[in-house]
């Protein structure tokens, strides 16, 4: 004679797998976003550095622009928009920018995300992965790269696009420290790790 389970022992597996779901759901998700964010970032970085090669065969080197950075007045948004129509867009599958206030220009790319740059000592590129939605906050889901001019800067490299890391920082140690500390940083720490997010990566995802 065959017996079914009883209601009970029903509810007792209803409960495990609930207890289950609620243990795993939210790591599995954790460990989604942070594959669709290191993909979104490597994208972005290749896609960057692809644009800034094309343009210098095209005689556009972002250099001469660059090395004009040095002060705020070379640095007006109307100068960043015509960086933007010459050297950069021509090189970049982008859907719409917009002025924003200071000097950035965000553009909107058409896989979701959203890029701004400006220009100081070097040409700041600051990705946020997940588009308008929050945190927006450097180091969760903004992340900023460099094109330096020359190598009389502080920064890793000159002529190419590079993460947001110092020359002096040598050591996954140094850029881990210098990521908990400020976000601006964190590029220089994924860039150690194969933009990968760690275990201790200091800032959820």
């Amino acid at each position: 004679m065959k017996q079914g389970f009883t209601l009970s022992e029903v509810l007792i597996t209803l409960v495990i797998i609930g207890i289950i779901a609620t243990v795993t759901v939210p790591t599995l998700m954790a460990n989604y976003r942070k594959q669709e964010a290191s993909s979104r970032i490597k994208k972005f970085y290749a896609m960057l550095k692809n644009a800034s090669t094309r343009a210098k065969a095209d005689g556009k080197d972002w250099t001469y622009w660059a090395e004009s950075a040095s002060s705020a007045e070379d640095s007006s948004t109307e100068t960043v928009e015509q960086f933007g129509e010459e050297y950069l867009f021509p090189y970049l599958n982008y859907s719409s920018t917009k002025k924003r206030s200071g000097n950035s220009l965000y553009v909107y790319l058409t896989d979701g995300t959203y890029f701004y740059f400006r220009k100081g000592s070097c040409i700041d590129f600051i990705v946020d992965v997940n588009g308008e939605k929050s945190p927006n906050y450097e180091g969760r889901d903004m992340f900023r790269f460099l094109y330096c001019p020359d190598s009389s800067n502080s920064w890793k490299a000159s002529g190419t696009v590079i993460p947001y890391i110092k020359a002096v920082t040598t050591t996954r140690e140094e850029a881990l420290n210098l990521c908990k500390n400020d976000g601006k940083y964190c590029t220089g720490l994924l860039s150690f790790d194969n933009w990968e997010f760690k275990d201790d990566y200091p800032y959820s995802i």
